[in-house]
């Protein structure tokens, strides 16, 4: 199937892990993708998006139907793309976008209502996302991220706990708890991981913290778990779905508990902790959402 891929985030030359979700969502053969996103993530906001409106409205081909990645601002863009070639939009939301851009003032709730509207289906990356769309009017399929397992392959334990931090300085990841915690602090803002390097990394550490304030799935924790890493959490959103507290890691709910937690981390397995990750197959993500694009495409209708 051809689509026209209208998205926020994709990698590019100043930022090469961002957005790989998206690509790795597209690399399914049954796929035929044209991407329309950023050329920089370092370029100022309304010069990236006038830059991705452009391209997205008058890209050249034909295309079965547009897909837009983040309901806010590109998931719009990707309507009008859709509406000016009279064509089916799947939305895919992302977490943030709906969390906070979608209701920064009244204009942006009604945005947000109108590209949900207009979506021949919406799509979220996990329960709590999904609680959120209904609030602006969708009727979401939920499909999380899917982890590449043959990338994420588990491996012994190092013979040293060291825990790895991977959310950079963005804000809301828990930069500051995770200072004296982390033997590695890395991510965007600290220092940007190529995604080649990050299962060798992911290898290297015993525990994978995450004390995000926010995380609307968590791909770094799915990540993890198919690495066979423990992972230390807070107790918030998408990350709920991923961990499995006792099993694969740590849930808590305040920055007080987590060396306490990352004390308690027990003598684990790294084989049965991977095996938890089948669920997050990047094979059956892509099956999904090829499965709804037949279903839209085969009906021109709503899910």
């Amino acid at each position: 199937m051809r689509l026209l891929v209208v998205t926020a985030r994709y990698p590019t030359a100043d930022r090469p892990a961002a957005g790989n979700f998206v690509r790795d969502r597209l690399a399914d053969p049954a796929v035929d993708a044209t991407v329309i996103g950023p050329s920089r993530l370092d370029a100022a906001g309304w010069r990236r998006y006038a830059s991705i409106g452009r391209r997205a409205l008058t890209a050249r081909g034909s295309f079965d139907g547009v897909e837009g990645h983040f309901l806010l601002p590109t998931g719009a863009l990707a309507v009008l793309a859709g509406r000016l070639r009279r064509r089916p939009v799947v939305i895919l939301a992302h977490g943030t976008d709906v969390r906070v851009t979608a209701r920064r003032s009244p204009a942006h709730r009604w945005l947000a209502r109108w590209t949900v509207a207009n979506a021949a289906a919406v799509v979220a990356n996990s329960a709590a996302t999904a609680e959120l769309l209904r609030e602006l009017g969708a009727d979401p399929i939920v499909i999380p991220p899917g982890v590449d397992l043959d990338r994420f392959a588990p491996s012994p334990r190092p013979a040293k706990r060291r825990v790895l931090f991977l959310g950079g300085a963005t804000p809301g990841k828990g930069l500051e708890v995770a200072r004296g915690l982390a033997d590695t602090l890395a991510g965007p803002g600290l220092r940007e991981v190529p995604p080649g390097e990050l299962p060798s990394l992911l290898a290297e550490h015993d525990v994978v913290l995450v004390p995000s304030e926010q995380e609307a799935f968590g791909l770094v924790a799915a990540e993890a778990t198919a690495a066979g890493r423990w992972v230390v959490a807070r107790d918030v959103g998408g990350l709920r779905d991923v961990v499995e507290p006792g099993v694969t890691g740590t849930l808590v709910s305040r920055d007080e508990e987590f060396a306490d937690a990352l004390r308690a981390v027990p003598d684990y397995d790294p084989m049965v902790v991977a095996a938890r990750a089948a669920r997050f197959d990047l094979r059956d993500a892509q099956a999904q959402l090829r499965i709804l694009w037949e279903r839209v495409l085969a009906t021109g209708r709503r899910r």
